[in-house]
């Protein structure tokens, strides 16, 4: 986590874990702190943190190789930032989040909250020459067809592979 987000997550585990738990803190459970553009060793990857420059909230979203050697890029609960291209261009994998289909932007307003459409999310991944897309933090107005819906849209702007993933769902990577 970033320095600024360490009080406030603190503060939100004082205030809901029982001590059970509260006890851990800083002892079994540690909170590291990341700067922008550090790399650390977590398991058996190398994950470089990436200030995403965020207009709501500071966040990181990172950037790692898998053990297959894909890259792995994930640009945190915003649209994509131009100030990140270089570490998100040509990568094997985009995880971005679309709030919802180009045709429901003006009941969700996704833009006001710093979030992108499918197709916003699909001419990104294209811009960046990228090879599969996961699209999440989707709306759940409708589960049921949000997939195929999801897919059927990207596909009009991105030529990779598309990935809407329903909670629980496995990707392979």
């Amino acid at each position: 986590m970033h320095k600024e987000l360490e009080s406030t997550i603190r503060k939100i585990v004082f205030e809901v874990l029982p001590v059970k738990f509260t006890q851990l803190i800083d002892n079994r459970i540690i909170f590291h702190i990341v700067e922008d553009q550090e790399e650390l060793k977590i398991l058996n990857y190398n994950v470089k943190f990436l200030d995403v420059y965020a207009k709501k909230v500071k966040q990181f979203g990172f950037k790692t190789t898998l053990e297959n050697g894909k890259t792995f890029v994930f640009l945190g609960d915003e649209t994509f930032n131009e100030r990140l291209r270089n570490e998100a261009e040509n990568v094997d994998w985009l995880l971005h989040e679309a709030m919802c289909l180009d045709s429901e932007r003006d009941i969700f307003k996704p833009y006001e909250k710093m979030h992108s459409t499918v197709k916003t999310a699909s001419e990104i991944a294209t811009s960046l020459n990228v090879k599969n897309i996961i699209l999440y933090h989707a709306s759940d107005n409708d589960l049921k067809n949000r997939k195929s819906l999801y897919t059927e849209e990207a596909r009009q702007y991105f030529k990779g592979n598309i990935y809407v993933p329903n909670d629980l769902d496995v990707i392979e990577l």
